[in-house]
């Protein structure tokens, strides 16, 4: 078991966890899809502004760093593996939260994946402007996805573990 987790084992918790990663997934996808066939590449919209959208490619890993075609492909299937490893070895998971940051991280994860197998490149999109003349990286629905998931989850273990050591002292 998890040591950080009051775990209970819910049969249903796979759905949610699926569920979760069918919907990053399909948004992802449609997300891309509209801006690959409504912006051409290095267009922005609105022109000026903090919150623009633009068409972009990436094709090394997170924020555009370089990496081989070959790592940049197998490492997702990697991470979703372990992932998945550990949540069925542990039993599924009753938490909904657990099961909506997993879904989250994989469904954000083969969103990614899927592009760089299909376009051998992933379409990003969103670009925020910071201050002046610096932006942050371009980043798309899968990113966030991944981001959110992974976030989420580490608030949630510290959430456990800040409750678990105060009921300790008590």
């Amino acid at each position: 078991m998890l040591p950080f987790f009051s775990i209970r084992r819910d049969r249903r918790a796979p759905l949610v966890l699926f569920s979760t990663a069918f919907a990053a997934l399909a948004a992802d996808q449609l997300t891309k899809l509209w801006v690959r066939s409504g912006l051409e590449p290095g267009q922005f919209v609105p022109e000026h502004g903090i919150l623009r959208l633009t068409n972009s490619s990436n094709d090394g890993i997170i924020f555009g760093i370089g990496a081989p075609t070959a790592f940049a492909i197998v490492m997702p299937v990697v991470l979703i593996g372990l992932a998945l490893l550990v949540y069925f070895w542990y039993g599924p998971i009753g938490s909904r939260l657990v099961n909506i940051c997993l879904g989250l991280f994989i469904g954000g994860t083969l969103g990614n994946l899927v592009d760089r197998i299909i376009r051998g490149h992933v379409t990003d999109f969103i670009d925020v402007r910071l201050w002046g003349d610096l932006h942050w990286f371009t980043f798309n629905v899968a990113d966030g996805c991944i981001i959110a998931g992974i976030a989420l989850f580490a608030l949630l273990i510290s959430g456990l573990r800040l409750t678990r050591s105060v009921k300790q002292r008590q």
